[in-house]
C-alpha cells in the first residue's frame, strides 16, 4: 500500500510518517497544501491519502472533491483535530475519519480497512463512481481564491479576477488581466473547484468566466467565437454552444 501524507503542520506529518513506517507502509510523498497534494496525487498515484481538513489555499474537503476526478482516485482518510467535519467527510467518500492525536492501534484498524478495499478492485471502482456522484450532489463553500504554485510560492488568485483557463501543451494556464499562470490542474479539476454559476466550459480546451464574455461572434455555418474582456478570441464548440446560449440569454435573439 502506498500513502501520501497531506498536512500543513510539519510535526503532524513527521508523527504520521513515524506511525506509518512502524507498520510497514510505503510513503510516496508529503504535501503541506492542497495545490501540491493534487499535483503529487496525479503524478504518484498513491493508494491512500491521509488528509488534513484546514489547510492553506483550499480545504481538505474541497481537495477531496477534486481528487475524485483523477483517473486513479485514491482512498481518503481525513486526519484532523476537528470532529465536527466527520459527516461532511463521509459525504465526500472518506474511508475513515481520524481525530488527532492518533493512536497506533486506531491507525492500524484504518490501514487494515484500506487494504481490504484495495484488494477488491471491482469494489474500488464502484466506490469511485459513488464518490463522484456524491461529490457532484454535495454542496460546499464556494472557492474564493484559487491557489497556484509559482516557483517556491503559492499565489492565491481571486476567483473574480480569472478571465479564462486554457489547456495547451499538456498543461492548463489560468489567465487574468494581470498575467498568465501555468498550473498543474486539469480543466476538469478546475470545473469542480470554481463556482459553477460563474464559470462555463465552452470548448474541450477552454473554461471561461462568463462575466468576462463581452461579445459572441457569429462566424457562419453554426460556428461561434467569444471575445473576452482581455480581448482574447476563443472558439465555442458546437456541442457546448447550447449551454452558452442558455447562460447568456441568447435564445430570444435567434442566435442558434
Amino acid at each position: 500500500m502506498t500513502v501520501l501524507i497531506v498536512d500543513d503542520e510539519p510535526l503532524a506529518r513527521e508523527y504520521l510518517r513515524f506511525l506509518l513506517e512502524s507498520q510497514g507502509v510505503q510513503i510516496v510523498g508529503e504535501a503541506a497544501d492542497g495545490t501540491t497534494a493534487l499535483q503529487l496525487a496525479e503524478d504518484l498515484q498513491p493508494d491512500l491519502l491521509l488528509l488534513d481538513i484546514q489547510m492553506p489555499g483550499f480545504t481538505g474537503l474541497q481537495l477531496a472533491s477534486a481528487l475524485m476526478h483523477l483517473d486513479h482516485a485514491p482512498l481518503l482518510v481525513f486526519v484532523t483535530g476537528y470532529s465536527e467535519y466527520a459527516v461532511t467527510a463521509f459525504e465526500r467518500g472518506a474511508l475513515d475519519y481520524l481525530v488527532k492525536p492518533i493512536s497506533p492501534e486506531r491507525l492500524a484498524q484504518t490501514l487494515a480497512r484500506a487494504q481490504e478495499r484495495l484488494t477488491d478492485r471491482e469494489a474500488r471502482k464502484a466506490l469511485r463512481q459513488q464518490i463522484a456522484a456524491q461529490a457532484h450532489a454535495a454542496t460546499s463553500a464556494p472557492l474564493k481564491r484559487l491557489p497556484i504554485r509559482v516557483d517556491y510560492t503559492v499565489r492565491l488568485i481571486r476567483v473574480e479576477d480569472i478571465v479564462c483557463a486554457i489547456a495547451r501543451d499538456k498543461r492548463v494556464y489560468v489567465l487574468t488581466h494581470q498575467g498568465e499562470y501555468r498550473t498543474y490542474y486539469t480543466l476538469k479539476q478546475l470545473e469542480s473547484l470554481l463556482p459553477p454559476d460563474r464559470f462555463l466550459r465552452i470548448h474541450d480546451s477552454y473554461l471561461v468566466n462568463q462575466e468576462s464574455i463581452e461579445e459572441v461572434v457569429y462566424l457562419g455555418d453554426h460556428s461561434y467565437q467569444v471575445r473576452l474582456s482581455n480581448k482574447q478570441l476563443l472558439p465555442v464548440s458546437r456541442a457546448r454552444y447550447g449551454e452558452l446560449q442558455h447562460r447568456l440569454g441568447l435564445a430570444s435573439l435567434g442566435l442558434s
